[in-house]
């Protein structure tokens, strides 16, 4: 039921394939099962195959870690300590203890849930800017949000000239807001020159563009002049949705496949400075990549994560997403503005707390402070290690305990 969202507008089968390439991965498990009951033997199982779901085929697809589930969990900031791949861990852990419950487990049961509660971030500055996010809707939702050019341009615009602008430092649209090239469409890029200069504003927006020769997925930022002063290009690209991988096979799956083109991944990776305050854009599916959002927020004092999610209105996925950018935020001690096109936009604090956030599926604005910062969380510092390291630990636990039971 996690990703029924992923076949609302493009039917089962699609979904039942990648139902089944999930569950593909688990087929150890039980395999391991007819060699050990031992449940601490399954917790690095699980673990291992978790990361590796991360990561392969096509990039990877992480949406599905027991981590993400547990935004509002007592424990949820051990992420800050570990990565996602810890706060798997401490679930399965909790399962393990209560699978195997004996009164001399509750004082290590209470100990796990409620120690977690004192790892809470701190900021390192009292710098901020003040933002708006602009979600200015779609024409309509599913596959054909975008099948009018300039509709879902024109509708953040419209927001955009409406929206309540005193002593706003930046305007921020979301992911695929400008939905036709910027740099080809004139009566586009000057309706952007007039709205900076007119609001005397920058303006951070996602859009499409073959500026280098290839599409890609942006966000740009615009001065209060119009012109583009930094660039994004995003690097971690929606396999079946920016490209489609095996597409001679995928075509018997979906007859909506020769509707998507290719993305490509571009060479410039800016961040937009407001103010001398670096913020780090984030496109959307570049949430689930732990070396991408964890290297974003080393570089920057908050990250922007720009999504477009009309492509599945009126599903779980938004709010899900939601939950994945929070504790994003808790694990790299950031704050993170999230824009969506069709909502749920949020301002999210350093420790996963909703500061504020729109209704899905209406024109609505975001306003807010977003507040500096620039220490960094045990996890951030460990990056890729955290993994290796959790995934020996883990190892390493059941056999200490088999050796000192056998003493």
């Amino acid at each position: 039921m996690t990703l029924s969202w992923a076949g609302k507008y493009v039917g089962l089968f699609p979904l039942l394939f990648l139902a089944l390439l999930h569950g593909l991965f688990y087929l150890p498990i039980g395999l391991l099962g007819r060699y050990t009951k031992n449940i601490l033997w399954f917790i690095p199982a699980l673990l291992a195959i978790e990361e590796l779901r991360s990561v392969f085929p096509f990039g990877g697809f992480s949406w599905m870690r027991i981590a993400f589930s547990q935004a509002d969990a007592p424990y949820a900031s051990v992420i800050a300590v570990g990565g996602a791949l810890l706060l798997s861990a401490w679930v399965l852990s909790i399962a393990a203890v209560l699978a195997k419950f004996r009164r001399s487990f509750a004082i290590p049961l209470l100990l796990i849930i409620v120690a977690p509660l004192l790892l809470n971030n701190s900021y390192s500055s009292q710098e901020r800017i003040s933002f708006v996010g602009i979600q200015g809707n779609t024409p309509s939702v599913g596959l054909t949000f975008n099948d009018r050019a300039e509709a879902v341009f024109n509708l953040h615009l419209s927001e955009s000239k409406k929206a309540e602008l005193d002593g706003v430092d930046v305007i921020i649209w979301p992911e695929n807001a400008i939905d036709v090239d910027p740099y080809a469409n004139v009566r586009v890029r000057s309706s952007l020159e007039s709205l900076t200069s007119s609001l005397n504003v920058p303006l951070i927006a996602g859009a499409i563009t073959r500026q280098s020769g290839q599409l890609e997925n942006v966000s740009l930022m615009y001065n209060e002049s119009g012109e583009v002063v930094s660039y994004y290009s995003k690097q971690y690209l929606t396999p079946f949705g920016e490209y489609i991988p095996l597409r001679s096979l995928a075509r018997l799956v979906s007859p909506y496949v020769d509707d998507v083109a290719d993305f490509s991944v571009g060479e410039r990776v800016d961040n937009h400075v407001v103010k001398s305050f670096e913020l780090a854009p984030v496109i959307c599916y570049e949430l689930l990549s732990d070396s991408l959002v964890q290297s974003a927020a080393r570089s920057s004092e908050a990250i922007i994560a720009q999504t477009n999610s009309a492509t599945f209105a009126g599903t779980s996925e938004s709010a899900q997403q939601l939950n994945i950018t929070r504790l994003r935020a808790i694990e790299n001690a950031r704050e993170i503005v999230s824009v969506s096109t069709v909502g749920i936009s949020a301002h999210i604090d350093i420790n996963g707390e909703v500061l504020s956030r729109t209704q899905e599926n209406v024109s609505a604005e975001l306003l807010g402070d977003v507040r500096s910062n620039t220490s960094r969380t045990i996890a951030n510092n460990l990056g890729g290690f955290a993994p290796a390291l959790l995934l020996f630990l883990s190892i390493l636990f059941p056999i200490f305990l088999r050796i000192v039971r056998s003493r």
